[in-house]
């Protein structure tokens, strides 16, 4: 027999790192004080990559009470972590590592953009300015840059909206802005030409790739599916449509949205999502039920299908005329949503039961919640931009 003892420190490299790999961010975080190698492995960018791909999503929360209220302001992330079996499914809330990022964060009271692989886009509008502060944030590393200043203010009656996305063959992380100017035709009718800036990490400036007739709103974020970012828009006629640039070539497009759109909507309570992996549309119209659309093959006007009707009974009259955006498909089939800045509820289709999620709600005036990975990668290996740690 060899005299020489096999330990976890001298394991073969590829062996460590698949281990290292499975683990849970905050336990490869405390891995990284075991010696100097293992650290090393886990600062290389490839580590952090194979780490991503083996991360099951999650679900963030960002709690906000803002200063004016009668509670203390607050300014917070909570994570829960998905228990999702084919046959159960349990959310798991970690108070351990909840995120209060008001005392070393520039700006608290923010909106949720969008989070792709574990980054975070974030906004922070200054009302008396009309100026936008955009932050790029990883809430494993809880490292965040800052954008740099666009032109363009939101003041009345141009509007602003963003979307966060991916170009899946440059791995290019993009803030797209949306900046809407009225505009008046010869007949004095007003509709929004939009300026379309994108904002690659990485590069330390903003672009202008055109303009287009279209009002993107500014209740709506971009929607992220399959390299594209997409939005509810209405023409200059005021009819609705979906639009989407495409991440890769920057380039950008129409097709039809999910039947039942009324110009005499108002609010217009639809909703644009992803349930699976296709685009969705929930339209909380009506008083009686809430419809969610899917559309089967994606660009294809046709193949939108009415996919659940919840019909809401009187206990659950509150959830009419709001809002509503889908977060998760379960493995068993349930749902879960948001219903506007308030409320977490799930609804299984074959079940037809309505589940109302109480224990994340608290003494908070809003939240938004999304799915979200964890992600080792360091904002510094994009090379430009002056990386800020909490």
């Amino acid at each position: 027999m060899s005299d020489q003892t096999t330990t976890i420190l001298n394991l073969p490299l590829s062996i460590l790192e698949n281990i290292l790999s499975n683990l849970s961010p905050k336990t490869v975080f405390i891995c990284r004080s075991v010696c100097k190698s293992w650290l090393n492995l886990i600062s290389l960018p490839e580590f952090s990559k194979l780490h991503l791909s083996k991360s099951p999503d999650n679900l963030f929360i960002y709690f906000s009470q803002s200063s004016w209220s009668e509670l203390p302001s607050t300014s917070v992330f909570k994570f829960i972590n998905f228990d999702d079996t084919p046959h159960y499914h349990n959310l798991i809330y970690e108070p351990n590592l909840d995120l209060d990022m008001k005392p070393n964060f520039p700006d608290a009271g923010f909106s949720l953009v969008g989070s792709i692989h574990g980054f975070v886009c974030l906004f922070h509008m200054h009302c008396d300015s009309g100026l936008d502060d955009v932050y790029i944030f990883n809430p494993t590393t809880r490292e965040y840059i800052t954008l740099p200043e666009v032109k363009g203010l939101r003041k009345y009656p141009n509007l602003v909206t963003y979307g966060f996305g991916l170009d899946p063959v440059r791995m290019e992380y993009k803030v797209v802005r949306i900046y809407q100017v009225e505009t008046r035709d010869p007949e004095k009718r007003s509709y929004y030409t939009s300026e379309v800036q994108v904002y690659t990490l990485g590069t330390g400036s903003w672009r202008s790739i055109g303009n287009v007739k279209l009002c993107f709103g500014c209740r709506y974020f971009g929607v992220y599916l399959n390299g594209k970012l997409h939005w509810l828009v209405g023409d200059v006629d005021g009819n609705e449509s979906i639009c989407f640039i495409d991440m890769q070539d920057e380039s950008s497009h129409t097709f039809s949205t999910a039947p039942g759109f009324s110009k005499e909507n108002c609010p217009n309570l639809l909703n644009l999502g992803v349930l699976g992996n296709h685009l969705c549309i929930c339209d909380n119209n009506a008083e009686s039920h809430l419809d969610v659309w899917v559309m089967k093959e994606y660009g294809v006007t046709s193949s939108w299908s009415k996919e659940i009707v919840i019909n809401i009974t009187p206990e659950w009259n509150w959830i009419c005329y709001q809002m509503i955006q889908v977060l998760k498909v379960f493995q068993d089939g349930e749902i879960l949503f948001q219903w506007w800045e308030d409320v977490l509820f799930t609804y299984h289709p074959e079940k037809k039961t309505l589940t109302k999620i109480e224990y994340f709600r608290g003494n908070f005036c809003n939240f938004w919640a999304s799915t979200h990975i964890s992600n080792l990668l360091s904002l510094k290996n994009f090379g430009t931009e002056v990386v800020h740690t909490l």
